[in-house]
């Protein structure tokens, strides 16, 4: 039991080791191919949230950055709504789906990227949830997603004196 306790805070130094937090997107952009409709769902603003406290919640230092490009120094994650389709209705049942890729930069350079997707019939009583709210529920899952892929991401490399 020490064992593993020891090994985890040691695979946990490096991130707590990093003294600048995570920069992330303040808020994710749109695709091209996104419904004006949709775009009014706040969805980036839910997903940035999302990923902030989701990070927050894993241990990593991360706030909101100042705006969306990407400084020369530090680590900043990139977020971006690639789609996101609402089909159906109360009567015929919920099909909403969105779409995220983000992007981690270190000094300015991309080391990793990934795609997300994740898709929703409302659940329970999902008849009655609008669609921007089911969206919103599927931005909210996909905030958990890229979090988790950002903590499985190899420590930044440490600055060379």
């Amino acid at each position: 039991m020490k064992g593993i306790c020891l090994g985890l805070l040691v695979s946990l130094v490096p991130l707590a080791a990093s003294a600048d937090p995570l920069l992330v997107s303040p808020a994710a952009s749109y695709g091209s191919g996104i419904a004006d409709n949709l775009k009014q769902c706040g969805l980036p603003e839910t997903q940035a949230e999302a990923v902030l406290k989701q990070l927050a919640a894993a241990g990593v230092s991360a706030q909101a950055a100042p705006s969306d490009a990407v400084p020369p120094k530090g680590r900043y994650l990139q977020l971006r709504i690639e789609s996101a389709m609402a089909a159906g209705n109360a009567f015929t049942g919920h099909s909403k789906q969105v779409t995220t890729s983000a992007h981690l930069f270190e000094n300015g350079k991309e080391v990793a990227q990934t795609t997300k997707s994740r898709d929703s019939m409302g659940g329970a009583f999902g008849g009655y949830k609008s669609s921007c709210n089911v969206l919103r529920r599927c931005a909210v899952t996909l905030g958990r997603d890229i979090a988790a892929w950002v903590t499985s991401q190899p420590a930044p490399a440490a600055p060379s004196r």
